[in-house]
């Protein structure tokens, strides 16, 4: 069986891409599959090294400007170039293609290689719609909204060109996006949280009574992540908290925030206890900070994060980390119904400090229905359950043509 892993946004050693293709080889290892995958033409070359990677890519979904309908046929007819390229050099036939990060220019990009013979038979697919159809907008957006015509036809033409419903596998992070999506693609979208790193359980714990509280903040640190509440939202906190620590952890270069590096000269200026880091951070030393971490702060901007999923929330859901998140988020809406979680009920940084402090007065609670509601990752299962699906078919398909050889020698 032959699968491959397809995301223009891999392009260095973490973040959400990375990680994501990083836990998908885990997975699909353990059933007895060494999976390549197709990233970004500009891919370091450690992860071209640790990803088995071919940089495919000339455009992904950061790069688009959403100016004109003519911009979207461009980056379909780039995209679908090279593709077909990549493709050619790993040859055509496949079985399962995964797009751990799908907008609707893959998505019309994929439907282009199918049909015409040049498969042997088109493949499933299993995609995340991670953002809406504006990768830096609400899905209500009216922006966004006026461009579900060139998604609804991407997706339309690759369920399409597969030839069969139960050819396409799409999920999205949260029930928000799902409900989005459902009626502009007229098909049932599942939830199930993106691909991310394999993280240990916690459990209940109870912090050393001489190891101050410790606040994290970390991530890719583009605009929508909203850094730049932090140095005054922390300072309010460090004043008025004897105690607390902050680690944040923010990478700016590459990314739409690379002119706020002050922000994070002003948090490395609030003393000893506030720790800033903006390395490339490894699988261990991402997990060994949430580890160390008794509160994850999540400040994003609702504008763009209201329907939208959060890798690092997923993570800290999985270990059992309480939280502090922008109320309107929809993806921390069962941690604060579940009692783990504290909202940012104002965007700024006097409404982000309010929150800090209203979680660390009760932290030991949120820290009980942290662990209480922990849930098993469900990634592993679903993809066994499709590999299995598919080794069912081929097994099926295989005796079919068996049988019409032996009814040819009769």
């Amino acid at each position: 069986m032959r699968i491959l892993i397809i995301d223009p946004g891999v392009h260095s050693k973490g973040g959400h891409h990375y990680n994501a293709v990083v836990r998908l080889q885990s997975e699909l290892a353990t059933l007895g599959h060494k999976v390549p995958c197709l990233g970004s033409a500009y891919a370091n070359p450690e992860v071209v090294r640790d990803l088995a990677c071919t940089p495919t890519f000339t455009r992904s979904v950061y790069g688009r400007s959403y100016a004109t309908p003519q911009e979207f046929a461009e980056s379909v007819e780039e995209t679908s170039r090279n593709l077909a390229q990549a493709l050619g050099r790993h040859g055509r036939t496949a079985d399962l293609l995964i797009l751990p990060c799908c907008d609707q220019v893959l998505a019309a990009s994929i439907a282009r290689q199918f049909g015409g013979g040049r498969f042997r038979a088109a493949p499933h697919v299993l995609l995340w719609l991670l953002y809406g159809p504006h990768y830096l907008l609400a899905t209500d957006d009216p922006r966004a909204i006026a461009l579900g015509k060139e998604c609804r036809e991407a997706f339309a033409r690759l369920a399409a060109s597969l030839g069969s419903a139960e050819r396409l596998h799409i999920y999205s992070e949260t029930q928000q996006m799902a409900d989005f999506y459902r009626p502009l693609l007229g098909r049932e979208i599942a939830v199930q949280p993106g691909p991310g790193l394999l993280m240990p359980v916690r459990g209940a714990r109870r912090r050393p009574l001489d190891r101050p509280p410790t606040v994290l903040c970390i991530g890719f640190a583009n605009r929508p992540k909203g850094y730049r509440l932090l140095p005054e939202a922390i300072g309010q906190v460090v004043r008025q908290h004897r105690t607390v620590r902050f680690l944040i952890h923010g990478i700016v270069k590459g990314s739409d925030a690379e002119g706020d590096q002050p922000a994070f000269d002003r948090l490395s200026a609030l003393g000893d206890r506030v720790v800033v880091r903006q390395d490339v951070l490894s699988d261990r030393d991402y997990t060994a900070l949430l580890d160390e971490a008794d509160l994850l702060l999540l400040p994003y901007d609702p504008a763009v994060y209201r329907t939208r999923g959060s890798g690092v929330f997923s993570d800290a859901r999985k270990i059992g980390l309480p939280v502090v998140a922008t109320g309107a988020c929809a993806f921390a809406v069962p941690a604060f119904e579940q009692g783990w979680g504290v909202p940012i009920t104002e965007y700024d940084a006097a409404g982000v400090a309010a929150a800090v402090l209203a979680a660390l007065e009760r932290l030991d609670g949120l820290a009980r229905c942290a662990a209480a509601v922990t849930e098993p990752d469900t990634l592993g299962p679903l993809l066994k359950a499709i590999v299995a699906q598919l080794r069912s078919q081929r097994s099926h398909g295989l005796a079919g043509v068996v049988r019409r050889l032996s009814a040819l020698r009769l």
